[in-house]
């Protein structure tokens, strides 16, 4: 799927927020939800693999969410992504063509465009990119951030993370791992500006660090313990620079998988300045095609 769709996936997200006067944290996507008058209910307990839904009957909308995972900040990421296929032009109308039902699984793990815009749009309403550049410049760069994100937008570790490596104006590298495996990893823009690297992928093998062996004690996820150790760039991406980074490690408990940051407070900030233009453009070419009447 297209960057560009994703980007102003995001963009909507944030505008929503804003268009519904949320100018600090945390975003509450059931106030928004209440507004447009959708009816937002728990899924019974036990419904496995479902995060969460959207239902169109007649002139009536229902959001269902899971609270399987007994964690507030999948559950308001779950919401948001449903808010998401109600915003996002197209999605309601495929919606109604499959007899007006959609069932999703949220927080980044499916690859279909109606789900990833989904993901992004949820990411972009609770943490919108102003918001989250200003808290993390007044954090230290890496782990600490990332948390401190997490608590300020009542989102999960793994939204925050994402959402961090997206905006943060530092390198920094967030891999979510379980086991011997990679399960995902994202990049700042700073961080693949830093050389030649091999990216990682899904079902990759963790290279030979301090997460891989974290990660041989299932102790560690279960109790959530937090280790730092210092790591190379080439150690995790085969480059051939031998640039110092931190390797963060903390467990995530139940969920059963490990986050590790991997960041510098010594490498330079990577301002982006044509970023803000960008994002404008992108703005003014998206609004056109918001669907108000939703």
């Amino acid at each position: 799927m297209a960057k560009f769709q994703l980007k102003m996936a995001t963009q909507l997200g944030e505008k929503t927020a804003a268009d519904f006067g949320f100018v600090d944290f945390p975003i509450d996507p059931l106030k928004i939800a209440k507004a447009k008058n959708i009816s937002v209910e728990a899924l019974p307990a036990g419904s496995k693999g479902i995060s969460g839904a959207l239902i169109f009957a007649g002139s009536d909308v229902a959001l269902i969410y899971s609270t399987d995972y007994n964690n507030a900040g999948f559950e308001r990421f779950s919401i948001s992504h449903e808010l998401g296929h109600y915003f996002l032009p197209g999605h309601p109308e495929e919606i109604l063509k499959q007899d007006g039902k959609h069932f999703s699984r949220a927080n980044f793990t499916e690859n279909s465009s109606i789900e990833l815009e989904a993901d992004h749009f949820a990411s972009g309403l609770l943490m919108p990119s102003t918001l989250v550049r200003k808290l993390l410049g007044r954090n230290v760069i890496g782990l600490d951030g990332i948390i401190d994100l997490a608590d300020k937008s009542e989102c999960s570790r793994t939204a925050a993370a994402i959402r961090a490596a997206e905006c943060s104006e530092y390198p920094v590298a967030v891999i979510m791992s379980q086991g011997d495996k990679i399960a995902y990893a994202f990049m700042s823009d700073g961080f693949k500006k830093l050389g030649q690297l091999s990216f990682l992928r899904k079902g990759d093998a963790l290279p030979a660090s301090m997460t891989r062996t974290f990660n041989a004690d299932t102790n560690n996820v279960l109790n959530t313990k937090r280790v730092c150790q210092e790591t190379t760039l080439g150690d995790w991406f085969g480059s051939s620079q031998c640039i110092a980074l931190d390797e963060e490690i903390i467990g995530l408990g139940s969920y059963g998988y490990t986050l590790t940051v991997l960041s510098s407070d010594e490498l330079p900030a990577d301002p982006n300045e044509d970023d803000e233009d960008e994002e404008k453009d992108l703005e003014d070419r998206w609004t056109p095609r918001f669907a108000y009447g939703r």
